[in-house]
């Protein structure tokens, strides 16, 4: 599978977490965490905030890799189940379209620690609204 270069559409609240897009293609979409102490809850693991706040990111970043868009892509609905949490440096999340109509999609998305346990799992759907290429 080879990756298109990552574009984006810029989001403040995502730049602000330190969330890296590294893959967007019109198969999935991939980023990454890096730990640090302001984004950790009281026990000292990623606060769940943060790790759906990736699921989502990630979705919206995987529908807008299958459609071609830049930016324009509105979370509709999205349900996050929480698995473990996470004492790792990093977290990687990865989001795929699941079924696409003409302007929505349903996706996926996983969000699993540096060694691969699975944190957190989500599906949601999204209303494209930025014009395709």
């Amino acid at each position: 599978m080879s990756a298109q270069s990552p574009a984006r559409a810029r989001v403040p609240f995502v730049e602000h977490l330190g969330i890296r897009l590294t893959e967007q293609s019109k198969e999935r979409g991939a980023i990454v965490l890096e730990k640090r102490p302001e984004l950790l809850n009281s026990w000292g693991a990623t606060h769940g905030g943060v790790v759906m706040t990736m699921l989502d990111y990630v979705m919206s970043a995987a529908v807008r890799g299958h459609y071609g868009v830049d930016g324009g892509v509105l979370t509709v609905d999205i349900s996050v189940g929480f698995m473990s949490a996470s004492s790792s440096s990093h977290i990687l999340a990865e989001g795929r379209v699941l079924h696409s109509g003409q302007s929505t999609a349903f996706c996926e998305a996983e969000a699993r620690d540096e060694g691969g346990k699975l944190l957190a799992k989500a599906i949601g759907t999204f209303k494209v609204l930025g014009e395709r290429k």
